[in-house]
């Protein structure tokens, strides 16, 4: 299937779509697709049953605009943005994505990129469960980007080998963050090897392995008011 039957299929009127193929961009496909395929319909929900979408490196692949819909199963591999979330971008609440994986996602050649992965526009919310993001980039949040007045939960999740040019080698947080039961292993920044956090943040349970910071830092934060439970991770209260 290519993109746009992809996106025929999630204009079909239909509430609930499954993959049964994976989703390749197809050649000329590029030009069409650098500005996404909208999901406008509220309670939309896409079973990629395993299926992976690969934007090929040369097309970003989802950009959420309604409430309340429903990601699972689905492994979004090589999108690519100019700008913000090379796999996918959030302007919605109640995004919810379940058993994804994000694979080889970046934000390239321009400068101020965000969101590797995914990109979570302010006054929008996320939650993520069981979820892998690995070998994604960015300049700021290798992997998720989290706007200003917006939120995401994660939980029982995996970052591995993301990497950011700045700050924020796994996330970089300007809004709400709350890390439940997760494994943060190998990311890499210049600030914040995992996590570069500006404002609200909540790490219950979860483990910190082998991040790489210029100072050593799993997590670089400006507001010292964060709580931390039950997790390994190296801290530097960053005043500015």
């Amino acid at each position: 299937m290519n993109f746009k039957e992809f996106e025929e299929l999630i204009k079909s009127g239909q509430k609930e779509i499954t993959l049964n193929e994976d989703v390749l961009l197809a050649e000329g496909e590029e030009e069409i697709y650098l500005d996404v395929i909208e999901i406008n319909t509220e309670g939309f929900i896409i079973d990629g049953k395993n299926h992976t979408i690969d934007g090929k490196g040369m097309a970003s692949i989802l950009y959420i605009e309604a409430p309340n819909v429903t990601l699972k199963n689905i492994i979004f591999k090589n999108g690519y943005s100019e700008y913000v979330g090379g796999a996918l971008s959030n302007y919605s609440n109640d995004l919810m994505i379940d058993h994804c994986q994000f694979i080889d996602n970046a934000t390239v050649n321009c400068s101020d990129l965000y969101g590797g992965a995914i990109y979570n526009a302010p006054n929008s919310s996320i939650f993520i469960e069981r979820s892998i993001f690995k070998f994604n980039g960015s300049d700021y949040g290798g992997a998720i980007y989290i706007d200003s007045d917006s939120n995401i939960e994660l939980k029982g999740s995996l970052f591995e080998e993301n990497c950011s040019e700045f700050d924020g080698g796994a996330i970089y947080n300007k809004g709400k963050l709350i890390v439940n039961d997760s494994i943060f292993n190998r990311n890499a920044a210049v600030d914040g090897g995992t996590i570069y956090n500006e404002k609200d943040l909540i790490v219950r349970n979860s483990i910190f392995n082998n991040n790489i910071d210029r100072d050593g830092y799993d997590i670089i934060t400006e507001n010292k008011d964060i709580i931390l439970s039950d997790s390994n991770c190296n801290l530097n209260n960053n005043e500015k």
